[in-house]
């Protein structure tokens, strides 16, 4: 059965390229977007799927098949456009996500988990049914655009997204945050981009965009959660990839010929750091998550030193942190320095356009200079540290190694692609600049060589005894370790406390959810006995939210005036 599962799990994956080639899209012209996504899917997908065998102990052919129906309708969702098929396989998406809860207990965290990552499809669904039967015009696409910003975790509509990521699964994660995510990016740029530049939608996402990579930055390095953690820096990568599609809409019919460029150049941006996002995320979920099963823990300090009895090694660990510190030789340097570059581009041109997107940039830059604080902070005392827990020596299973491995081995290889890629288009494309990407190939070839000599020596090398530094005599006890606290603390009483609480938690995302369920319970009825007064009520309750349903249903349709046209038609019939 384990043979059947996987051998459906690697069609649900190419069914996708088949219905694209039925359908003609265009690969490598105006949908070459759709492809990257596709093709991240397929290559993160089959790891993940490896990942499974040795993660879970049970139910694998059940979650195996979760796994097929999300690849399955997250593939489609890219092709199918403004039909309802687009609804179907969205919710499949979401929906099949409970199986692949199935191989641990349902606990409170994997519940809560499992419905914050439905709520956030059932608001999607519903804003896309509306944007499906309305007819074409701006009205419309607003729901369009705000069903996208929602399962995107756009800022101000991420506090889902956390949650999600707090009970699931390793695997789960790393599909939700290397995988699911890409699609709503994507059909942002496929559907909206085009038309956004020339509304005053954009000026109201730009700096939302810009704030919410700072404060996600600010967030990922105070919690103390290591899975909410590695969610806070995707909600950070998620509004970093919105501003670069966002600038690309708005500089796109500019008169002033350098922003044109600049967007072409952002929308290269995006493509790029799309890659390095979905790539280094997965990594960070699977590397961590299997961490924090071992432990049994998720706050950061009680997994102190976990890597440690791992059983993977050290440099394996820390490939995903390297590529958030933008470390040359891996994709995360490609993106932090292309953005450097195109940053010093609006520098240099003049104009109001350019002189009041700057500050927001200052602001996006220190937010993922936070953010690669926060993934430090977490290699630092989970990798790095020596542990304050007894544990055992663990070995982990070689599907699990062979997936950290290629994940871990995608971050170079593909980093090594695309610095070959810029320096073979750059001399013949106006919007990548030859002599850059030149000099930034070069660097990312020696880094990604001394990554790799580092990597090789690391493996090779046995260490008879290994010394740790001490506080004198040789001593070696656990209170030496080094927390991950000791990043971020001294940095909360004058910074972290105006964003989270003592707890690690958002302050922003704890106040929507407890307003959200405030505003839920004025609609509760008191818990009594099922008399018949009790039960009137209930269904006079219900009876009301659905007649407000409906109303408010026809209010949206008068204001586009069909619904109001269509009543005279029949009158004057």
């Amino acid at each position: 059965m384990i043979i059947l599962s996987y051998l459906i799990v690697v069609m649900s994956l190419a069914v996708p390229f088949l219905a694209a080639k039925v359908l003609g899209k265009d690969f490598f012209g105006q949908d070459s977007a759709i492809f990257i996504g596709l093709t991240l899917q397929t290559v993160l997908g089959t790891i993940i799927s490896v990942y499974v065998h040795g993660y879970e102990h049970r139910k694998r052919t059940t979650i195996l098949l979760g796994y097929a129906i999300f690849f399955l309708s997250t593939g489609l969702c890219y092709l199918v456009g403004k039909t309802l098929w687009l609804i179907l396989f969205w919710e499949l998406s979401t929906v099949s996500a409970f199986l692949l809860y199935q191989g641990g207990k349902w606990t409170p965290n994997s519940i809560k988990s499992f419905i914050a990552l439905v709520v956030a499809g059932g608001v999607g669904a519903f804003c896309f049914t509306y944007w499906i039967y309305s007819p074409e015009g701006q009205f419309g696409n607003i729901f369009l655009v705000a069903g996208l910003l929602v399962k995107a975790a756009f800022f101000g509509f991420h506090f889902w997204l956390p949650e999600a990521h707090s009970g699931s699964p390793a695997h789960a994660s790393a599909a939700y945050s290397g995988i699911l995510v890409n699609l709503p990016l994507i059909l942002f740029h496929q559907l909206v981009a085009p038309w956004l530049g020339d509304t005053v939608y954009i000026k109201i996402l730009i700096p939302l965009a810009g704030f919410g990579v700072l404060w996600a930055g600010l967030s990922s390095l105070f919690s103390k959660d290591a899975k909410k953690a590695i969610a806070y820096s995707t909600v950070e990568n998620m509004n970093f990839l919105f501003l670069c599609i966002l600038l690309s809409a708005l500089w796109k019919d500019s008169e002033v010929e350098n922003l044109k460029v600049l967007s072409r150049s952002f929308s290269f941006l995006f493509i790029l750091s799309l890659i390095h996002h979905s790539i280094s995320k997965t990594f960070q979920f699977l590397s961590v998550g299997y961490l924090t099963k071992i432990s049994g823990f998720s706050n950061v300090d009680q997994n102190t030193g976990v890597g440690r009895v791992s059983g993977l090694p050290s440099s394996l660990l820390s490939l995903g942190t390297i590529s958030f510190l933008a470390i040359p030789g891996t994709t995360g340097f490609l993106s932090e320095a292309t953005f450097v570059k195109l940053v010093a581009g609006v520098l240099e041109i003049p104009g109001q356009s350019a002189i009041l997107v700057l500050p927001l940039l200052i602001l996006v830059s220190s937010g993922l200079v936070l953010g690669a604080a926060g993934h430090l902070r977490i290699s630092l005392g989970m990798v790095l540290s020596r542990p304050r827990t007894g544990w055992s020596e663990n070995k982990p299973f070689r599907s699990v190694f062979y997936s950290i491995f290629l994940s871990g081995a995608l971050i170079l290889v593909v980093s090594f692609g695309i610095s070959a890629y810029a320096l073979y288009y750059s001399p013949t494309t106006e919007w990548l600049d030859e002599q850059w990407y030149r000099s930034l190939a070069i660097v990312n070839f020696v880094g990604l060589g001394m990554i790799v000599f580092v990597g090789i020596i690391g493996f090779r090398t046995k260490i008879a005894k290994r010394k740790l530094w001490d506080c004198g005599g040789n001593y070696g006890g656990a209170d030496v370790a080094v927390p991950s606290d000791g990043i971020s603390d001294p940095l909360f009483p004058s910074l972290g406390r105006y964003f989270t609480n003592e707890e690690g938690n958002s302050r922003l995302d704890e106040g929507i959810l407890q307003g959200i369920i405030k505003f839920l319970n004025t609609f509760k009825t008191r818990v009594n006995e099922a008399d018949e007064e009790s039960i009137s009520i209930n269904l006079a309750f219900s009876s009301v939210t659905v007649v407000v349903l409906l109303f408010v249903i026809i209010g949206l349709k008068l204001t586009e005036g069909d619904l109001w046209k269509l009543f005279l038609n029949t009158l004057i019939r």
